[in-house]
């Protein structure tokens, strides 16, 4: 696996970067790292669109992680406004002119891996060290979150990471915790019981220790941001939530007595309930959050709210995918590496914008009074 190694004497090449921004002058914003992706797909575009945005830079200072010159390839490419400017670990504070974008630019990506995309071990390996550096300047409490772009599993495999992403990786590189995905959209709050692995190890892992860890984590993460307790469903596995045994009895044995254990410890939650409802439910407020016991049960209706495609393929993301259950803060877009339209201008941000405006607001203390959920007109 690469490390993370700065340009010679210790420094990454650049510039200082001055207070200019009024709004940092008044008050102390929280530093996000966002990490670049792989360079060969829309992450160096999504970030470069992301941190231009008034949500962002009202939130927090970005801090771009990754590769200069192929920011500016896209930047250039696109036509993008603003200047890209590298600064190195010891002059992060203060971090965030006017018009100017601070890039820790590992300068990782050769001159011939410099392409729109492709599957590449090199730009795998890059992107994996994007990831590793973000991680490194939280826990050297140089940054106070970080926002990922997206990744290509099989490039990251072959560059040298032998993980199936994000998730896995990062509880690799923190070294403790086990780590728990969300999907956050406004109402729609979803973490998994189970992420990247096949349909029937994932029933496998249908376990009421499982469940409870989980739900336990969902509730205390929403508290934290909507300042009060949440009311917590969690979905059944089976048709019907196995319908009293019926279609399975993975809900009597494990799911239900799960329900229990997170009551019985003061969660206000419920279940199992039916899969085919729970997420509607969730939408329409009943619920603040749900538990649902597989990855594509729950990113299936998350991104039927999170996801436009028109009759052409083009369309709009928004949602986040957060990372819970470690000791750093992780947001990620909700999206792939987009090859088919990299380096074409055509990515829309409001995914990454969303990730690194939740990512900011998670980095704050936690509320004292209740929040208005982001509530988009689904």
């Amino acid at each position: 696996m690469s490390t993370i190694a700065p340009a010679a004497g210790g420094v990454f090449p650049g510039a200082r970067l001055r207070h200019v921004r009024r709004g940092l002058r008044m008050k102390k914003l929280p530093l996000v790292a966002i990490t670049m992706g792989d360079p060969s797909g829309v992450g160096p575009e999504v970030c470069l669109k992301a941190v231009r945005s008034p949500r962002v830079l009202r939130g927090c200072v970005p801090l771009i992680v990754g590769d200069l010159k192929v920011l500016r390839l896209h930047a250039k490419k696109m036509r993008l406004p603003g200047r890209l400017s590298p600064v190195s670990p010891e002059s992060l504070e203060g971090a965030g002119s006017a018009g100017v974008t601070p890039v820790f630019d590992l300068a990782n990506v050769a001159a011939r891996d410099r392409v729109f995309g492709r599957v590449r071990a090199g730009l795998g390996r890059a992107a994996g060290a994007y990831i590793e550096a973000a991680v490194r300047l939280i826990r050297e409490g140089k940054a106070a979150a970080m926002a990922t772009g997206p990744i290509h599993k099989e490039a990251l495999q072959a560059g040298g990471y032998p993980f199936p992403g994000h998730t896995e990786l990062l509880a690799h590189l923190v070294g403790k915790g086990k780590p728990v995905m969300m999907l956050f959209l406004g109402r729609m709050r979803i973490a998994h019981l189970s992420t990247h692995c096949s349909l029937r190890e994932a029933l496998r892992r249908v376990k009421r220790r499982r469940i409870l860890y989980v739900g336990r984590l969902l509730a205390e993460t929403l508290k934290k941001l909507d300042g009060r307790p949440p009311r917590i469903a969690v979905a059944g596995l089976n048709p019907h939530a196995g319908e009293n045994g019926l279609f399975g009895a993975e809900e009597a044995k494990e799911i239900a007595p799960a329900v229990g254990d997170l009551r019985a410890q003061g969660i206000n939650a419920v279940g199992p309930e039916p899969p085919d409802t729970v997420f509607a439910k969730l939408r329409g407020g009943q619920y603040d959050g749900a538990v649902a016991m597989y990855h594509d049960q729950g990113h299936i209706a998350g991104k039927m709210m999170a996801f436009r495609f028109g009759e052409k393929g083009r369309g709009a993301v928004r949602g986040v995918n957060v990372t819970l259950g470690l000791s750093i803060i992780r947001t990620s877009v909700e999206h792939g590496t987009g090859f088919e339209i990299a380096g074409r201008g055509r990515a829309d941000a409001s995914s990454m914008v969303d990730a690194v405006v939740l990512a900011a607001r998670m980095a704050r203390p936690a509320r004292k009074a209740p929040l208005k959920n982001n509530r988009q007109n689904n």
